[in-house]
């Protein structure tokens, strides 16, 4: 049993730089973590928001996946400009990657309150493989493995979100550069362990009014990476009174998720998500864990516009 679960985690950390997996971080929370994954949601609402998420993964694996994102957006002086960035780690075992990434959105009148923004990432991302904490099949093939290495590369990503204050549809390009990720780590004849892939992300939603209290909103993520098979997200939360959710999802072949939230005072915002996993990882894992804080700053620059609820 700890030999087969050493080769299972030897694959997962090592598909994180195989250039036909995601190479982009899984979040549940993705309508709470929407402008980490287009950059034109930069400054869409009319306040300032910080959040950070913290994401534990296949719960049960030994050194399984975590990822760690802190962000802030902001409108910038008009309701055109958005400003933003965040960083993230992404942690598997004896492999992690790593990045920052500033964000500017602009955002046009379409009119009858419909709004177009346009957005860019720009910003570096770190790919580290800590060789001696590598788990071998083989051992006598050490002497491969036997240093620290990483590769630094910039990164960029261009988004565009249509909205109004109902509903929204918008998708990113991700790794434009398609950057190869040089390093000495297998042999001085291979100096590549692979690329950064084009990742596609399209995201859609809308609330309907199910009472005076209660909305409805369904969403999707549709995660695109050549050449696996896309990934969808087909999720729906529950809003109580714009301050108190509870969210069911779906995701294709791999989870079914559960997950709810609270905005204390308009301010404070406090998310969870569990990840019931489906695929056969179930028989060593227990799930995974996702929570989010946040906290909103009111701009001043537009004042008297309408805040738009914090959810």
């Amino acid at each position: 049993m700890k030999k087969r679960l050493a080769i299972i985690i030897c694959v997962l950390c090592f598909s994180l730089l195989d250039t036909d997996a995601q190479q982009l971080p899984q979040y549940s929370q993705y309508l709470l973590n929407d402008f980490v994954i287009n950059p034109a949601l930069a400054g869409r609402n009319d306040f300032s928001l910080v959040q950070t998420n913290v994401r534990y993964q296949w719960v049960g694996f030994k050194d399984a996946p975590r990822t760690f994102t802190a962000s802030v957006n902001l409108p910038y002086k008009t309701d055109k400009v958005g400003l933003g960035g965040y960083m993230y780690s992404d942690i598997a075992g004896p492999l992690s990657r790593s990045g920052i990434n500033f964000a500017y959105a602009y955002h046009v009148d379409m009119g009858e309150e419909l709004k177009l923004s346009m957005g860019m990432f720009a910003g570096m991302m770190q790919y580290r493989i800590d060789g001696p904490d590598l788990i071998l099949a083989d051992e006598e093939e050490r002497y491969l493995f036997g240093s620290t290495e990483t590769a630094v590369v910039p990164d960029a990503s261009f988004g565009i979100n249509l909205y109004t204050d109902r509903g929204f549809f918008g998708f990113s390009f991700n790794h434009l550069f398609h950057n190869r990720l040089s390093t000495k780590f297998f042999s001085s004849s291979s100096p590549s362990f692979g690329y950064l892939k084009n990742h596609l992300f399209v995201t859609t939603g809308y609330k309907f009014d199910l009472s005076s209290d209660l909305e409805i909103e369904p969403s999707l993520l549709l995660k695109v990476v050549n050449p696996l098979p896309p990934a969808l997200d087909l999720s729906a939360r529950f809003i109580y009174q714009e301050d108190l959710w509870l969210g069911l999802q779906y995701r294709l072949d791999d989870a079914f998720v559960i997950s709810a939230g609270y905005a204390h005072k308009e301010r404070i915002l406090i998310g969870y998500s569990y990840d019931f996993t489906m695929s056969n990882i179930k028989r060593y894992s227990t799930g995974s864990h996702e929570v989010m804080l946040g906290y909103r700053f009111n701009n001043t620059a537009k004042t008297g516009s309408g805040a738009e609820p914090i959810y």
